[in-house]
């Protein structure tokens, strides 16, 4: 693997017919050749920068730059009027530096506010990157451009400095609920955005970094925080060695708009504009958060391309002390388009954000550290299960975070009961938080993602259960890039109940849950597995790297479907008949539905406890092609009541009689699990009669028990 350092190295060849846009084979958090030229002319202070500034003048249209090379003119201007340089470009990059401040106090005006009043009810304030820089007027608000105002505030007094943005008529950009922002945000992120009516947005932040999400991640930047003011407001800032570091690890993630404010913002910084920086403090923190490796590609780049005043003893003390690989894997990946990364750079990204929370602050990344959270993250109880965990096999149990499962262990927050028959809509964000222990993504557009191979769900229900009950899921599958199936196991109060295989992009289906095991239940323990669980990013089709398994749109609890002896039961459309199917249907038809699979159930509850003796049903097989034969096993309670060998000369509807061996109805009969178990059955896709890659085997219009 080549060191993330490599892209520390001289940028391509300088390419003019590309002036601003990305280079081909070019990360885009470095800037282009032409933005180079640009960043030297309003940075260095002596005549390299003028030099820089003729080679790159004849690109410059100010209509046509894009947003981020726009947000270098105020800085450009500066410089270039510091040297003496006389350009009629200069009284154009006048009017944007007007612009950016009068933005910029737009913007400040109601957020400063808002940062007072926390700081009146209690809750201590930091100002991050472009807010902290222009505070004590350290920096001209017209050279910083800023697009919100960062505030972290401690992790611990989130909840409540979300209720003072939510009263002070903020609301979670995104629409994303407010309580999803407190509870479950921070599992993933360190901030979230909250913006007014107007669209002026303020990002909250209970962590600094990305790479830091411990706990006790912040304690020492609150330490050596420093004391400012905002438009008459006291506030804090990181200490000049901390807001560089800052500065430098969120530049070096990719971004689908680039920005390179990060390079102007750390080139400041080094040259003491906001204060002078105390570099061994810098390694030391770097160290302890074990992301030296992206430090130093950043300072490096600093002090070749723009000659910032970097120590070339901070650029060696940087140099990691053991191999550093997963630091330079994940800053390689956290560079790059993420529908571009690699499988291991996808999974080293995973093992880092879940390690930079589990691991304790400072603690050696060691190789049996690492193996052992990778083994706690993917579920892994075996060394062997490794290939499972990357696709090459069924992987073991996910498991929670260590704070969602201490959540669990206490048992908090019961679910809403659910009555029989009643759907859950995960399309509602309240509804998926009620229901589920860990496991999904905040609800959007109609449902919710399953998040990795495991989600758990609760379901409480109204009164403890007497019967067996039928388990109906409808989800979406992710098939789209070559992906065209997809298992999902389920498994309800510690057993498994059913094991599909969806290659449909829709699972509309029922699992049944015997009398056995939920009898005197009143809370159903669902665990939803998705071995094959992966990303838009994985299968190429969008940036969205969160690994997903299933849509959940909805979860529905049913009881046995009630019928008499000689009540004749349809299956075809608008019969109202799904509460009696549990598993392997499709979805109804005209005149019938077909089964999918090699098996198919249902569940009836026989009214006055009369014993069936015979049961008939109408049937069509799917044999598609002369010569091809079906065979059936007909099952009542589990007795295989009659096997029919189909052909095509019975390949017509016919009603089947199958008489019920007594030994089914033994003792209690009022439930009635009637089964159809097909040996191989082929889909139309197989026999290349269409693209469906449903595996059909019967037809069915009606059944009747007499």
């Amino acid at each position: 693997m080549t060191p993330a350092t490599a892209t520390a190295t001289a940028p391509p060849p300088y390419a003019p017919e590309q002036p601003w846009g990305a280079v081909p084979g070019h990360s885009d958090v470095w800037p282009t050749p032409a933005q180079e030229l640009l960043l030297r002319a309003a940075l260095i202070s002596d005549e390299r920068a003028l030099g820089a500034w003729r080679q790159v003048r004849s690109l410059v249209e100010v209509a046509t730059l894009d947003h981020a090379t726009q947000a270098l003119l105020p800085v450009l201007r500066k410089n270039l009027l510091a040297l003496g340089e006389q350009d009629e470009l200069l009284s154009l990059f006048k009017g944007v530096h007007r612009y950016s401040w009068a933005r910029n106090q737009m913007l400040l005006a109601p957020m400063i506010p808002i940062v007072q009043a926390l700081e009146r009810a209690g809750t201590p304030t930091l100002l991050l990157k472009g807010a902290a820089f222009v505070a004590d007027s350290r920096l001209d608000a017209g050279m910083r451009p800023m697009n919100d105002v960062d505030v972290l505030v401690p992790y611990e007094r989130r909840r409540e400095a979300i209720d003072a943005l939510l009263e002070a008529g903020l609301v979670p950009v995104g629409g994303t609920p407010a309580w999803y922002v407190a509870d479950y945000a921070p599992r993933f992120v360190p901030s979230h955005g909250f913006r007014d009516e107007l669209d002026r947005q303020l990002d909250l932040h209970w962590h600094v970094l990305h790479a830091s999400c411990q706990r006790d991640a912040d304690e020492d930047f609150w330490s050596a925080a420093i004391s400012i003011e905002l438009l008459g407001a006291r506030t804090r800032a990181l200490c000049p060695a901390d807001e560089l570091l800052l500065v430098v690890l969120h530049g070096l993630r990719w971004n689908a708009i680039p920005t390179y404010r990060w390079v102007v913002d750390a080139a400041l910084l080094c040259g003491g504009e906001i204060g002078e920086i105390d570099y061994e403090r810098l390694v030391a923190q770097a160290r302890k958060r074990r992301v030296t490796v992206a430090l130093r590609a950043g300072l490096d780049y600093l002090r070749r391309v723009v000659g910032a005043p970097v120590p070339a003893e901070t650029i060696r003390a940087l140099r990691p002390l053991r191999p550093a690989l997963l630091e330079r894997v994940e800053l390689r990946a956290q560079m790059t388009q993420p529908r571009a990364r690699s499988a291991i750079q996808r999974e080293v990204v995973y093992h880092q954000q879940y390690a930079r929370r589990e691991l304790a602050l400072g603690a050696r990344s060691t190789l049996a550290r690492n193996v052992a959270l990778a083994r706690r993250r993917l579920g892994i109880e075996r060394l062997a299960d490794l290939r499972g965990a990357f696709g090459g096999g069924t992987p073991g149990p996910g498991r929670p975070s260590s704070e969602v499962a201490a959540a669990i262990g206490r048992g908090e927050a019961r679910p809403t009961p659910l009555g029989l028959g009643e759907p859950l809509d995960f399309g509602r964000a309240e509804v998926a938080r009620d229901h589920t222990r860990y496991g999904t993504w905040l609800a959007e557009g109609g449902g919710c993602w399953t998040a990795g191979r495991r989600a758990r769900l609760a379901l409480r229900l109204r009164e403890p259960a007497s019967t067996s009950l039928a388990l109906e899921i409808a989800a979406d599958a992710l098939l789209a890039g070559g992906c065209e199936r997809q298992r999902l196991n389920v498994a309800v109060n510690g057993a498994n109940v059913a094991a599909m295989t969806l290659v449909d992009a829709n699972l509309h289906g029922g699992v049944l849950l015997p009398r056995e095991l939920v009898a005197g239940c009143d809370t159903l323990d669902v665990v939803l597995e998705t071995p094959d669980a992966t990303s838009h990013v994985e299968l190429g089709v969008g940036d969205d790297d969160r690994r997903v398994g299933v849509f959940l749109r909805t979860v529905t609890v049913r009881a046995p479907r009630s019928c008499e002896l000689g009540e004749t039961l349809l299956l075809g459309a608008g019969c109202g008949e799904e509460s009696m199917l549990v598993g392997g249907w499709g979805r109804a038809e005209l005149t019938g539905r077909w089964t999918i699979g090699p098996r198919a159930l249902l569940l009836l509850r026989l009214d006055g406890c009369a014993r069936p003796a015979e049961l008939e049903f109408d049937a069509t097989p799917f044999l598609g092609q002369p010569g091809r034969t079906l065979e059936v096993d007909v099952l009542v309670n589990g007795h295989l009541a009659r096997t029919i060998d189909y052909d095509r000369a019975s390949d017509e509807p016919m009603p089947m009689r199958a008489t019920i061996p007594a030994a089914s109805v033994e003792g209690a009969c009022e439930e009635v699990v009637i089964s159809w178990r097909i040996r191989d059955p082929p889909s139309p896709q197989s026999l290349g009669l269409s693209a469906d890659r449903r595996a059909l085997g019967l037809f069915v219009r009606r059944l009747v028990l007499r």
